[in-house]
């Protein structure tokens, strides 16, 4: 469904179950990734985590039936609030006695979530999501059924199931947060970043730069400023210390993968990565030139076609920030 362009366009409408569990975790930009979404600035790609996610969400459902002996219908379904059109939720399933179910024969929802071994499952992100959907589809509870999964095999290693029930008071708080971000939405500003998480999809929102736009006025920010310029200096310091104890660490271990103290400590250092070099590359080419492929020989472009090469250009990556103190602090 995460394709689907009528599903997309129906997200957009509204804030979600998965825009709340963001603003309310910080997670993925927090509030400014979400108004980043919904003003289409950014792009939030599927990965594995969420393709993991689908792949094993009918195995789960079955599960979860086995287990509990409830049925699971109307999976992913479309829900909006009755009284409230923007409050909106995908929810992964309801859990009834019957097998053919109306809303008056449903006692639950069912959230299904996927995590990787080693991985602490992500209840800051998960129980403001369910609680949302609990306020927008009006179920009292929702099991949540999280399965730890080995990304090497793609199996099953445990499957926990954990009842929530609707809180009254969280729900308040988020329906103010809701409408937030929603204000927001409808009048196309972005909330101030509030999570250290923002900082990428302030970046990749701000890619482009104005060489002619005025200078900006920090005054309001000197406190801002002065912080960020102290904490770059101790992480530098920091930085250069760590690198040199690891450099003498290395030195001393030499060749071998082991070292240890009586007290207990151990080091490993593994094996050197095995990679292919340009200048492997370019071996293998000249052994087997028919494993080779027409790529772009920029340097002709640039001089050949210059006006075509710079149309073609696009910003990437994020713009430097550099920070100069005044003369004050530059000790």
């Amino acid at each position: 469904m995460s394709d689907d362009p009528q599903w997309i366009a129906w997200r957009l409408g509204g804030i979600t179950a998965s825009d709340i569990a963001r603003a309310r975790s910080g997670r993925y930009g927090g509030r400014y990734g979400v108004v980043a979404d919904k003003l289409g600035l950014t792009e939030r790609a599927e990965n594995e985590q969420m393709r993991r996610g689908l792949r094993w969400e009918q195995a789960i459902a079955d599960a979860v039936h086995a287990l509990t002996g409830l049925h699971v219908v109307g999976e992913q379904a479309w829900c909006q609030h009755p009284d409230y059109d923007h409050h909106r939720a995908t929810v992964d399933g309801f859990l009834s006695p019957l097998p053919e179910a109306t809303m008056a024969d449903v006692s639950a929802g069912l959230e299904v979530k996927t995590h990787g071994t080693n991985v602490r499952p992500a209840w800051d992100y998960w129980l403001p999501q369910v609680q949302w959907q609990m306020w927008v589809t009006g179920t009292p509870r929702t099991l949540v059924a999280a399965a730890e999964i080995d990304d090497d095999t793609d199996e099953l290693v445990a499957l926990r199931l954990r009842w929530v029930t609707f809180d009254y008071l969280e729900c308040d708080d988020l329906i103010v947060l809701a409408d937030e971000l929603w204000v927001h939405v409808q009048t196309g500003t972005l909330p101030e970043p509030d999570t250290a998480t923002a900082l990428d999809v302030v970046k990749t929102v701000h890619a482009e730069a104005d060489a002619d736009a005025d200078t900006v006025d920090l005054s309001d920010m000197v406190d801002e400023l002065r912080r960020l310029h102290e904490i770059k200096a101790a992480v530098k310091a920091v930085t250069e210390e760590r690198d040199l104890l690891e450099a003498r660490i290395r030195d001393r271990l030499a060749a071998a993968t082991k070292g240890a103290t009586p007290d207990g400590w151990r080091v490993s250092l593994s094996k050197p990565a095995l990679v292919l070099t340009a200048e492997a590359e370019a071996d293998l080419l000249a052994s087997r030139p028919d494993l080779g492929r027409a790529v772009l020989d920029r340097d002709r472009a640039r001089m050949e076609v210059p006006d075509l090469y710079a149309a073609h250009r696009q910003p990437v990556g994020a713009r430097r920030l550099t920070l100069t103190a005044p003369k004050e602090h530059d000790s």
